[in-house]
């Protein structure tokens, strides 16, 4: 393996807070229709929030399971997914890395 100062092909993007590249706009798309909703579910005294709550709630008790499943997500949040990558048989990777001059 050669070590080499050279990174003639490497390039640089920069990002913006979410991991899109710079200039991507549609998280001013998601973020516009998230003050809508908001704005829609908060008038008349949270009326229609309630309303929606105790629609979930109420398909909760009468078993559906993704009612269920999104009551607990909210309560307690999301489980985290434990994921594990071994090799066949799962003994350990091997990661080799290497660089060449072009």
């Amino acid at each position: 393996m050669e070590n080499s100062n050279e990174n003639n092909n490497l390039e640089v993007v920069t990002t913006n807070k979410g991991g899109a590249p710079v200039g991507n706009t549609n998280s001013k798309k998601g973020k516009l229709f998230h003050g809508e909703l908001h704005k829609a579910l908060i008038q008349e005294d949270r009326l229609k929030l309630r309303q929606i709550a105790d629609k979930l709630v109420e398909k909760a008790i009468e078993g559906e399971s993704w009612a269920v499943k999104e009551i607990i997500d909210r309560v307690d949040g999301k489980a985290v997914q434990a994921t594990e990558i071994s090799g066949a048989d799962g003994e350990d990777l091997k990661l080799v890395v290497s660089w060449q001059k072009s």
